[in-house]
């Protein structure tokens, strides 16, 4: 994939979580008491800090803000998406970036991955048919994406995203890949009109193949 990377230095001063209390490792007393997703104020050297309920009703470490210069707080970044639906999801096997999978929920449950620069707000479910290399299904590119194409068990090629790590969507349907990097085209659009590329929609027809 050929992704713009703009990167950001920030000097940030050392916060650690003081007294273990809150900002530490959770207590006995916490385990199993509080509902996924609600969040708490923890203590910080130097600062405050945050933690969140996680899967199985026990806080998260504490995460601590990080000063930066003299006027500029960073809040610590949110814990990522671990169960859906009652479901674990699969850990994801490093840190993700900013066109990388994001983990969140679909709208019927199940554990899926985002990308706000691929798919805008969408949220795609995780574990899809991997699907096979064949050379009637091509690979499709446009600005800043590259799909590979793959030949799916309901003999339909599709596209593939999952080059990039932790996606886990596999296969998808040449159409309805179609549909999610159209609708999530903003942010790609914006980029291209910035570097006076031509914005234009993506076109996969759909395309028999023998699995």
């Amino acid at each position: 994939m050929r992704v713009l990377t703009l990167t950001l230095v920030l000097t940030a001063t050392a916060c650690v979580p003081v007294n273990g209390e809150s900002g530490s490792e959770p207590s006995q007393q916490s385990l199993g008491g509080c509902a996924p997703g609600t969040t708490r104020g923890c203590g910080c050297l130097g600062g405050k800090g945050s933690q969140t309920c996680i899967a199985g009703g026990t806080w998260s470490g504490c995460g601590c803000t990080k000063a930066v210069g003299e006027d500029v707080v960073v809040p610590p970044a949110p814990p990522p998406v671990s169960q859906c639906g009652g479901a674990t999801c699969a850990p994801y096997t490093e840190e993700d970036s900013e066109v990388g999978a994001k983990g969140c929920c679909t709208s019927s449950g199940a554990c899926g991955s985002s990308s706000r620069f691929l798919f805008g707000d969408q949220c795609i479910a995780r574990g899809g048919h991997p699907g096979t290399p064949n050379a009637a299904c091509p690979a499709e590119s446009g600005n800043f994406i590259d799909l590979e194409g793959c030949c799916r068990p309901d003999g339909f090629c599709g596209l593939s995203i999952d080059a990039v790590t932790n996606f886990d969507l596999g296969c998808v349907e040449r159409t309805q890949m179609e549909r999610l990097v159209n609708d999530g085209s903003g942010d790609r659009d914006n980029l291209s009109r910035v570097f006076f590329l031509p914005v234009k929609k993506a076109s996969f027809p759909p395309i028999r193949c023998t699995p």
